[in-house]
């Protein structure tokens, strides 16, 4: 069921602002002696010069939430793009209806537990901090009480939140150990990605390493992006998370992808296009911008091989008629 719930520190702070405009408009004629207190709630992350729809940068409002999903496995969805947010709307039904332009302010993060024997658990997702423009959230599982009363029936908990980021930046995640070992590591084993644009029009290599870790469901897969680059102009780094469908050929297409520094501003999006191989040990990725540069524009392109470091992780969930 959709609830469109705004989160907490959100609901505290629109609390905050009625009060004190029924405050100041019952006290016109009164002079204020009592120091105003601060907000409780975080600071946006703003950078540089903002105008003031950026100034709600990291709000985040909660799209839908729940004990009992189709989704079995723990799983993370980010869909930054509508193609994307389509298909969490295939795993999840009843969330509202998105079109390309919410895309351009917001993400849609969507969180799954995975199956427990029990009630009582949740999935929380809240806003934290980073540095720069980008926005970080972090995923939490909460458990219930020892000596709480729960119903005694096979559960799947989960999250789905909106969360206002600008298009043209990073969102980082920082999800418990519930979803990080839910993901398989991958080695960069070679990589290479170009940068080109710019009034110089200057092309700049960078050879690429680091590191993958990779969530999947169905014909649904997230990748953890950690990549480092060394090129003529200095050390560059990628660190993303995309959602992207994986055909039944092990074909792998991200619609969206924060190039990091490798691709300075102002800048466009990659896209990203690459092949399982191996029973999944194996994948190889290419890189290129969503559009063509403009003007002083930058943009890139590359590619990788990488190598799975372990295999994949063990499934948690249980079937119905299994004993408790």
């Amino acid at each position: 069921m959709l609830t469109a719930l705004v989160l907490n520190a959100t609901v505290t702070s629109a609390c905050t602002v009625e009060t004190r405009d029924d405050a100041r408009a019952g006290a016109q004629s009164t002079r204020k002696t009592q120091t105003p207190q601060p907000s409780t709630q975080p600071s946006p992350v703003l950078q540089g010069e903002e105008n003031l729809e950026t100034k709600v940068s990291g709000e985040v409002k909660e799209l839908a939430a729940g004990g009992y999903s189709s989704v079995r496995e723990s799983f993370i969805v980010v869909a930054r793009d509508a193609q994307t947010y389509a298909s969490l709307r295939g795993l999840q039904g009843k969330l509202p209806e998105l079109g390309a332009d919410f895309f351009k302010s917001h993400a849609v993060v969507a969180a799954f537990l995975g199956q427990r024997r029990s009630g009582g658990y949740a999935v929380q997702i809240t806003r934290g901090e980073t540095g720069g423009g980008g926005v970080l959230l972090r995923i939490s599982e909460k458990s219930p009480a020892k000596d709480a009363f729960s119903t005694m029936a096979l559960t799947s908990a989960f999250q789905i939140v909106s969360v206002a980021v600008r298009e043209e930046s990073p969102l980082a995640l920082a999800p418990d150990a519930t979803w990080q070992e839910a993901a398989r590591p991958y080695k960069v084993d070679a990589g290479e990605f170009t940068r080109m644009g710019g009034f110089a029009g200057r092309p700049e290599r960078s050879t690429l390493a680091g590191d993958l870790r990779v969530m999947r469901h169905a014909q649904l897969a997230t990748v953890f992006f950690a990549l480092e680059g060394t090129g003529t102009e200095g050390k560059h780094a990628l660190q993303d998370v995309a959602t992207g469908t994986v055909a039944p050929e092990g074909t792998l297409t991200l619609t969206r992808l924060d190039p990091g520094s490798f691709v300075p501003p102002p800048r466009h999006p990659l896209r990203a296009r690459g092949q399982f191989a191996d029973n999944e040990g194996k994948l190889s990725l290419t890189f290129e911008a969503m559009e063509a540069k403009v003007n002083d524009g930058y943009g890139g392109q590359g590619k990788l091989e990488a190598t799975a470091t372990a295999p994949p992780p063990k499934k948690r969930a249980v079937d119905d008629d299994d004993p408790m």
